[in-house]
């Protein structure tokens, strides 16, 4: 039973603090911390001073990406209750807002713990290894990108420059590139050294189109399928299910996808179903029977090519449940 709420507004040096009470002013219910051990322990000292147990704490606050980890590691080890909210959730819960401040923000997370309170999941880490693919998969995410722009620009003025500078830019991407395989092979190894990883790997890339990056991010965003186990929950979460949108009797616009979820996951998977229609039979049927061959607004491409995103998506929860690898249909 949770009897105390608690809110914390993550930063990259330091942790606001606030406990949901009615209790006390806001001054004594509100804390700065260091975001490092020390500071941690701090809050734990001032938890106590307050005559709660870390037991009945439930402590909120938003996905933040690597600033929150220390803390959340920390909390783990103490068997303290935590939950990692999207900010965007708990903004859209608390209505009409205004200002901003990492004391108000903290607040706010701590009275947005107490109203769900019923509903919260509590959250928690992945294995090592899945944290450690997802953290190279952002790396290798970054130097792909720098390898882009050096090949944009070496190509756009190409004709302006000298040889000199077109040699440096030419090292720079043979450097960048030979990090990217670097990565991708510390991938492999840690694939490898996990059976039940190297197992659904395995079953993953098998299906047409699939290829190792996004076999690896089904891998690392799923928690090795045990996050997600149903594939419109999954498609959900990278942006590919579409909803509805209808109001009353005149409002009916057409059927789309959310712009709300994990747009690079879903950015890696179109390369994926460009190259299943090429490569796979029965998709590139289904394709050119949806296609309606038109250009511009009347193009239903994008619509078609999500479908077969969503198809892939099906395809890959399928041979995981199957534990079996997929079979090309004639």
């Amino acid at each position: 039973m949770k009897n105390f709420f608690i809110g914390i507004d993550v930063s990259k040096m330091t942790l606001d603090v606030a406990l949901h009470s009615k209790k006390g002013n806001e001054k004594q219910n509100h804390l700065v911390i260091e975001n490092n051990p020390n500071g941690f322990k701090k809050m734990i000292s001032w938890i106590k001073e307050k005559k709660m147990m870390p037991q009945e704490v439930l402590i909120c606050m938003e996905h933040t990406g690597v600033y929150a980890n220390a803390l959340v590691q920390f909390l783990e080890k103490k068997d303290i209750t935590y939950c990692r909210v999207s900010a965007l959730e708990i903004k859209k819960s608390l209505g009409i807002t205004r200002g901003k401040a990492d004391k108000v923000d903290a607040f706010r997370i701590a009275q947005y713990a107490y109203e769900k309170r019923e509903s919260l999941t509590p959250s928690k880490l992945p294995p090592q290894n899945i944290i450690v693919l997802k953290e190279l998969l952002t790396e290798r995410k970054g130097y792909v990108c720098s390898i882009t722009q050096y090949k944009q620009r070496k190509d756009e003025i190409a004709v302006h420059q000298g040889k000199k500078s077109m040699k440096r830019k030419n090292q720079t991407i043979d450097f960048l590139e030979k990090k990217v395989k670097e990565i991708e092979d510390d991938i492999l190894k840690i694939i490898q050294e996990d059976p039940e990883l190297m197992k659904n790997f395995a079953f993953v890339i098998s299906v047409i189109g699939i290829g190792f990056i996004n076999a690896v991010s089904f891998l690392a965003y799923t928690n090795n399928f045990r996050d997600f186990t149903n594939p419109r929950a999954y498609a959900c979460y990278i942006s590919v299910a579409p909803f509805p949108y209808s109001s009353g009797t005149s409002i009916r616009k057409r059927t789309s996808v959310s712009k709300i979820g994990r747009l690079e996951l879903k950015g890696i998977l179109t390369m994926a179903a460009r190259s299943a229609i090429i490569h796979d039979p029965e998709l590139r049927r289904y394709f050119k029977r949806k296609f309606n061959g038109k250009k511009g607004p009347e193009s239903n491409y994008g619509q078609v090519l999500n479908a077969v995103k969503f198809k892939l998506i099906c395809r890959v929860f399928a041979v995981v449940r199957k534990q079996e690898k997929y079979v090309v249909k004639d």
